[in-house]
């Protein structure tokens, strides 16, 4: 009894931290959380690679905030300020993956798209005076404000004759309150 209560417990555990993955239709976003995710073709072309005729298209990516508020990621507990430049710069927020496509030609088969760093302004102690304080500027996660839509493109090869067959993997955001 024990036994299957904690396997039961275990599962329940998995599976609610589980990410969202959802397939994705061009120009018809996908809604979770009060976040969009969508692509649409904004380029598409033919490419021949070693004798053989491929569809070459170009992706633009996005995530759209109509949540009405801003969704933030805080930056990880245990932070110590040795942050990697790339980490510094921007949070991935969504995962695409083309499920079609080839990857020829140095073309993607997935593509992301990123949160940017968001700064809040702290009233800190003066190291000189006891009596005075000073405000600096300080970076507390990464953001998507409210309306704001960021973007990124990729550029996929898929057999001759199909379209890009897409979906989105969700990064978790913690609910703000």
């Amino acid at each position: 009894m024990r036994f299957c209560l904690l396997i039961s417990a275990i599962v329940f555990c998995i599976t609610g931290n589980a990410q969202q993955v959802a397939d994705l239709e061009e120009n018809k976003p996908y809604e979770y959380n009060g976040l969009q995710y969508g692509y649409f073709i904004s380029n598409e072309g033919t490419k021949e690679v070693k004798g053989e005729d491929y569809d070459r298209y170009e992706i633009d990516l996005f995530v759209t905030n109509n949540s009405g508020c801003l969704k933030l990621i805080p930056i990880k507990s245990g932070w110590t300020g040795n942050i990697s430049a790339s980490e510094q710069e921007a949070a991935m927020i969504a995962e695409f993956y083309c499920t079609n496509a080839t990857g020829k030609r140095l073309t993607a088969k997935k593509g992301t798209v990123s949160a940017k760093p968001y700064y809040a302004t702290a009233r800190v102690p003066d190291e000189y005076s006891r009596d005075r304080y000073r405000t600096v500027s300080a970076q507390i996660g990464f953001a998507i404000r409210t309306g704001q839509t960021i973007t990124s493109r990729i550029i996929v090869i898929v057999p001759r004759g199909e379209k890009p067959v897409l979906n989105c993997r969700m990064v978790y955001f913690p609910e703000m309150q």
